[in-house]
């Protein structure tokens, strides 16, 4: 996304009355029942959840603080970067993009990546959750989480005019009565069903259930997570901190990073804790459990500096390894992302645009002010479809065999060669990767035209590379001392055939009979690109980048013989009263956008972990309590 010209809009300040509860510095030790690492996504919602039981104590520690302002409350802005409230971090270079960089996509606030995403809220296949079943969680397929996702939100139709002028669809048993707002915005381009046309020109279906009952494939409307009351982003901070903040037996420290983890003889006893303001340095104590949610790049930095990761990579630093986990920080996944670019020459006067107007753009406010209506309501837009490699080419079974018979080190990091539980891990994924290779349900691409017709994009759903994310020091700072993050795009050769045939796909909806009034002409990388090496060399140079802001996988969810970091009740192998809960736990990624799928996962671990407190470590959750 770009930067928003913030002289566009100004800033304002939307509330700022719990600001400033349960933020400023602790005593220098005190003790809580749970401890959890990360304010965002996940964490809120954990905070939420165990802190309804008032005997029970609570303290989150986040790094950044709280944002009140339009930036990111504005369904519009999502289009656009928040460098005020984001890491600046960047990645390594790439060997398989011409050795770019690019940033890493990481929410530095109160609310974490939910505060400052897209707002698409969407979820993937049965297949997609599944595969991580079928990867030795169980409890972890569509059957159990399906609830968990009816559980953490609420669905609101908007009016019925809008309903009618646009079409929109879904399914109301879906959706549940949770604590995140999900609805469509009041308005569309109007090119958007010129757009849609192209889907089905090309032969792709439309979905009425939106994608959401367990089988996503197809082109649907999408929701956004809008509040519908005031038509702001509704996110982990509105919906889980909010309602909570009053509790007294909940305290958010903000402004603070936490260092490492206490390990006493094996066990997690609470985390040593940096204040950004002051440097000061304090200690907090966990009598039941510490639960890190600080997401998929600052988990396995906080996991490798506490001595639990890779044993060679940790000596090399001087860190004292207290648990062998090589999974820490490998299985990076991410869905790679090409952008076309396209002049249309017979664009219809009223179009995306416009909104560089500053005439238009005041008015679009004017009447989001007075009203909620317009075309600030929405985000990213609602247009999405995702397709199998069977919609893709007639040689998906041959794509999916070639797979199973790589070399798979010659195309992996180094480390999986140097550790045989990584290279299990990554054989088992490979398997299930290649079985929905050959699935009619099962996505491997997401295309968009972002903003009705604008410039098309595609994100790889299923890819096979794997990067990694180690710590390079022995600074906790997570800015100034961040790990090296290292997607390793496009370094298996799976990615690149399926990217190029993404590639084609997307040249097929230009060419659509629908599109054709509006003239579409490639500029980027241009007509004249046509041999799968162009479209290759086109991808490596400058029209392919390593992330969707999807960042996962990094402390996987698998068995400790296949690398995994955390097992299907989500503790850390080989260390008591530890766990992550955020999107590092997934083994693979899905097809989809991850928020809602960390809303889910955080809702199902809040149920497993106050079970366990109640009947011990024993204790499942397939139904939310």
């Amino acid at each position: 996304m770009a930067t928003r010209k913030l002289g566009l809009l100004p800033i304002i300040v939307l509330t700022a009355s719990l600001a400033c509860l349960h933020a400023g510095a602790l005593p220098h030790d005190s003790s809580y029942d749970y401890v959890i690492v990360g304010g965002g996504t996940s964490g809120l919602v954990l905070a939420n959840r165990f802190s309804e039981d008032r005997k029970v104590t609570v303290l989150v520690v986040e790094y950044g603080d709280f944002e009140n302002t339009w930036d990111t409350a504005l369904p519009y802005n999502a289009n656009f970067n928040h460098p005020a409230v984001m890491f600046n971090i960047t990645s390594a270079p790439q060997a398989g993009l011409g050795n770019r960089t690019s940033t890493v996509p990481a929410g530095a606030v109160v609310g974490g990546g939910s505060a400052v995403n897209g707002m698409t809220f969407d979820r993937g296949s049965r297949a997609d959750y599944d595969a991580w079943e079928e990867l030795g969680n169980p409890g972890w397929g569509w059957e159990s989480l399906f609830p968990y996702f009816k559980k953490s939100e609420t669905l609101s139709p908007p009016p019925q005019a809008y309903q009618e002028a646009y079409n929109f669809t879904w399914e109301p048993h879906d959706y549940g009565y949770g604590p995140v707002q999900a609805g469509f915005p009041r308005w569309q381009w109007p090119n958007t069903p010129m757009s849609r046309a192209a889907y089905l020109d090309a032969g792709i279906p439309w979905r009425d259930d939106g994608g959401a009952d367990g089988n996503n494939v197809g082109l649907a409307w999408i929701p956004e997570n809008i509040d519908p009351n005031n038509v702001t982003r509704s996110y982990s901070r509105t919906a889980y901190y909010n309602p909570a903040a009053s509790r007294s037996n909940l305290r958010l420290l903000t402004n603070s990073y936490v260092s490492t983890i206490i390990l006493e003889r094996g066990t997690a006893k609470g985390v040593n804790i940096v204040s950004r303001q002051t440097g000061e340095l304090s200690i907090a104590r966990a009598k039941e459990e510490v639960i890190l949610a600080a997401g998929s790049i600052h988990t396995p930095q906080i996991l490798q500096l506490s001595g639990i990761g890779p044993e060679p990579a940790l000596r090399s630093l001087g860190i004292k390894p207290n648990e062998n986990l090589p999974g820490v920080g490998a299985n990076f996944q991410d869905h790679p992302t090409t952008r076309m670019s396209v002049n249309y020459t017979s664009q219809l006067p009223v179009n995306p645009t416009i909104l560089s107007n500053a005439t238009y753009y005041a008015a679009a406010w004017a009447e989001y002010l007075a009203n909620r209506t317009g075309p600030l309501t929405q985000a990213h837009g609602q247009l999405i479809a995702f397709l199998s490699l069977q919609q893709l080419t007639p040689d998906y079974q041959t794509i999916a065999a070639s797979l199973i018979a790589q070399n798979a080190t010659a195309y992996l990091p180094a480390i999986y060669s140097a550790e045989p539980s990584l290279l299990a891990g990554f054989l088992a994924q490979r398997a299930i990767l290649a079985s929905r290779f050959n699935a009619p349900n099962a996505a491997v691409l997401e295309s968009l035209h972002t903003n009705g017709v604008l410039q098309p994009a595609y994100a790889l759903q299923k890819p096979v590379s794997r990067g990694t994310v180690l710590v390079k020091s022995t600074s906790p700072n997570p800015q100034d001392a961040a790990p090296v993050v290292d997607w390793h795009t496009l370094s298996n050769p799976t990615d690149v055939e399926l990217a190029i045939l993404a590639f084609r796909f997307s040249r097929r909806i230009l060419s659509a009979p629908s599109l054709a009034p509006l003239g579409p002409v490639e500029t980027v990388p241009g007509p004249g690109v046509t041999s799968d090496a162009d479209i290759e060399a086109a991808l490596r140079l400058n029209i392919m980048v390593p992330s969707f802001a999807h960042p996962c996988c990094t402390a996987a969810m698998m068995p400790r013989e296949l690398g995994g970091v955390v097992d299907s009740q989500l503790r850390v192998y080989g260390v008591d009263k530890l766990r992550v809960v955020d999107a590092s736990i997934m083994p693979l990624i899905p097809a989809t956008h991850l928020q809602e799928t960390v809303y889910a996962v955080a809702e199902k671990a809040a149920d497993i972990i106050k079970a366990s407190r109640v009947f011990g470590d024993s204790a499942s959750s397939t139904e939310p309590l």
